[in-house]
């Protein structure tokens, strides 16, 4: 995906810190590598298990029709349980947006 011009949200999800920041570094060389300018980027971070509330998520979903793609680490930050993160990944891709992810 070219991700010249584009607004692109950066969604990450997890338990403690050392996995967020695993994420965080990823999505890091993943802007850099892909020449995302910082003024095209937001990024939504929940701190929490998957099946805590997510109240970042659900801002990133509400807030979709302002952004062109998503990028995570992998499905994870969504949902461990793959069928459940099928569920969220609609909720996002319904207002066309593309979702990269940097490990599946």
């Amino acid at each position: 995906m070219d991700f010249s011009n584009k607004n692109v949200a950066f969604y990450i999800r997890g338990r403690t810190i050392r996995t967020i920041a695993k994420q965080q570094g990823a999505i890091n060389r993943f802007a850099k590598t892909h020449n995302i300018s910082q003024e095209r980027m937001e990024f939504f971070v929940d701190h929490c298990d998957s099946d805590e509330v997510r109240p970042e998520l659900f801002r990133l979903i509400e807030n979709a029709e302002r952004f062109d793609a998503v990028v995570m680490y992998s499905y994870h930050p969504l949902h461990i349980d793959f069928e459940k993160y099928k569920l969220l990944e609609n909720s996002l891709t319904v207002n066309g947006l593309e979702i990269s992810l940097i490990h599946s």
